[in-house]
Order: structure tokens, then C-alpha cells, then sequence
């Protein structure tokens, strides 16, 4: 069973030794596939190196097509989310991996420049992004505290124009060898993102650390019976000629967007008050089959749905005659 460990930040970190699995293109390969999670920057057109998470762990690939991008020592990384869960760090270690020396995707030299690259805040009017300088990088992202300042910054600035358009480095190592990276907003199930560090010495000298999640999703409760958010009459008893209230009950931690209540197959209107409350009426309806749908949408995106059948039958009285439907 898989354990984790709250941080004081409020982070999930998933506790154990992830494996590195090194899954290299063939060197010049004509058949080697590109990682499109990256940009075109300096000399390359795609990711050297791709991150990609899953909730089993972390693996690195390379494409050895793809050299540093300003063709000495700089790679150009790329990080694909596969999890389930939001990703907020990922920690990655390597001989000189954060030995910022103003060249990152902001700065390559020649080539293009990743899209979205600033000038340096006070920069003299007419400052171009490119040289070796490190006078551009990208904005500080939401996440990052105001009064970080980022190694390998410029004097007077935060950012190394190394980091991704969501992304910055913390907890790097007086040597370099081990750092953080950041992401801002959290990287999305599903989702890419890119930033640049000094080159790895190969594929399997890149150590991946345990990477940081979000919490895990909220447990969806059941529709009905025990624990059931939804309150209906059970399904075992006839109900013609009859009516009754649909209430969806209330529950910790749980907040209510909407509720869709459809009897056989037409919606019907759900009444707000106290509780989420929606009327049946099943007067007059033919003996047969009838279905009751509800769905529960929760404000946080969990979706509560559940379908009770309910048989529509009427007793003949004596001296009554035949039923009225």
C-alpha cells in the first residue's frame, strides 16, 4: 500500500525509492520520436530529456537527437503529468544540474528564445532577448514567494531565465548538484510544462526524486444507502397514485452546486431551501416501469449519481370497477 507524508505546506509527498528508468532514442536515429512538450529553443526543436509522472513514479527518457540547446552544456526539459493528481515539485539531482550560469531558455545565445521571455525589469529600452547575459527570463509565477530571488539570478533581478513559463528552482544545493523545481500553478493530470538546467553527465547520472502532489481527490460518497447523500423511497413497494419528495442530504465537507432529478426520462424541478428538495409525482401514471435518475454535482467537480426503478400499480377495490390511472 502506498503511504504519504503531510508536509507542514499542506503537500502530499509520496513516501519510497522511485526507480529510474532510462528509455534512450538510438544516437542519430532517423526513427528517434520527438518530445513536443517542449519548444523549439537555440539549436533544438524539441526536449532533450522528458520527465514523465505517473502514480507509480517518475521516469527520464532522452532523445538523442536533441543536443544542448545552446549547443555546450544546457538541456532543454520537458515534464509530462500522467497522474492523477496535480504536481507542485519534483526534485532532480545531477553533477552541476543547477549550476546556473546565465544561459538558460530565456538567454541560449542563438536560436530562438522560449516564447514568453522578458527583459528584466529597469532594462534599457530596446533590451533583446537572447545573449548570454541572463537579462531575460519569465514573469515570477504566482507561486513563488516575493522575496525569493532565484540562484544564478542577475543583480537587481529574481528570475535566472532558466525556469518554464509555471515554473521556478528551490532547494538547490551549494554545489549545484541538487535542486527543485516548482511548479506554479500546480501542473494539471494530464497537462506539460518545460524549463532548462546545466546538462546532466548522461541519462543515468539523472537522479528523480519522489515527486510532490497535491492532495489525493476526495472519496465520492454513494448515492444511496448507508453513507448515501441522496434520500428516496425504497423501490420495493408499489407507488401509484402517489407522491413524494426527493431531499439530498446534507454532509461534511460538502457543498451542493446542483442537483438533476429526471423521472422517466423528463426533468423535473428541484426545489432549493433548507436542503436540495424535488418533488415526484407518479400519480396518474399506467401500471409499468418507471425510472427516477438523480445526479448531484458538488462544488468541487464530484459527481453523485444513482437511478431508482419503481413498479407503478394499483389495487382493484370491490364494487369499484376498473382503475382509474
Amino acid at each position: 500500500m502506498r503511504q504519504y507524508l503531510r508536509r507542514r505546506t499542506g503537500r502530499v509527498v509520496a513516501i519510497g525509492t522511485l526507480a529510474l528508468v532510462a528509455c534512450g532514442a538510438a544516437a542519430g536515429s532517423a526513427s528517434a520520436q520527438p518530445f513536443p512538450q517542449c519548444p523549439a529553443v537555440g539549436s533544438d526543436t524539441s526536449c532533450q530529456f522528458l520527465v514523465v509522472v505517473t502514480d507509480s513514479g517518475a521516469t527520464a527518457q532522452q532523445d538523442s537527437t536533441q543536443g544542448p540547446y545552446e549547443a555546450s552544456d544546457d538541456s532543454l526539459i520537458g515534464v509530462q503529468n500522467d497522474s492523477s493528481r496535480a504536481l507542485t515539485a519534483l526534485p532532480l539531482s545531477a553533477a552541476g544540474l543547477f549550476g546556473f550560469e546565465q544561459d538558460g531558455i530565456c538567454n541560449p545565445g542563438s536560436g530562438p528564445i522560449a516564447p514568453g521571455c522578458l527583459p528584466a525589469a529597469g532594462s534599457p529600452p530596446g533590451t533583446m532577448c537572447g545573449p548570454q547575459n541572463g537579462s531575460c527570463s519569465f514573469p515570477r509565477p504566482p507561486g513563488q514567494p516575493t522575496t525569493y530571488t532565484e540562484p544564478g539570478s542577475p543583480a537587481g533581478t529574481t528570475q535566472n531565465g532558466y525556469e518554464g513559463p509555471t515554473t521556478w528552482f528551490s532547494n538547490v544545493a551549494p554545489d549545484g548538484s541538487s535542486g527543485q523545481v516548482e511548479f506554479s500553478p500546480a501542473l494539471a493530470p494530464h497537462a506539460s510544462t518545460y524549463f532548462s538546467l546545466e546538462a546532466p553527465p548522461s541519462l543515468q547520472a539523472l537522479t528523480l526524486g519522489t515527486p510532490v502532489s497535491s492532495a489525493p481527490p476526495a472519496a465520492t460518497p454513494p448515492a444511496f444507502g448507508a453513507g448515501g447523500v441522496i434520500s428516496i423511497p425504497s423501490a420495493r413497494k408499489c407507488l401509484s397514485r402517489r407522491t413524494f419528495a426527493i431531499r439530498i442530504r446534507k454532509r461534511a465537507g460538502l457543498q451542493y452546486q446542483e442537483a438533476i432529478v429526471l423521472v422517466n426520462h423528463k426533468r423535473v424541478g428541484v426545489l432549493r431551501g433548507a436542503r436540495l428538495t424535488a418533488p415526484v409525482d407518479l400519480r396518474g401514471l399506467p401500471v409499468g416501469l418507471f425510472s427516477v435518475q438523480i445526479t448531484v454535482i458538488t462544488t468541487d467537480g464530484r459527481i453523485i449519481s444513482g437511478t431508482r426503478r419503481y413498479h407503478t400499480c394499483t389495487r382493484r377495490l370491490p364494487g369499484h370497477g376498473p382503475p382509474r390511472l
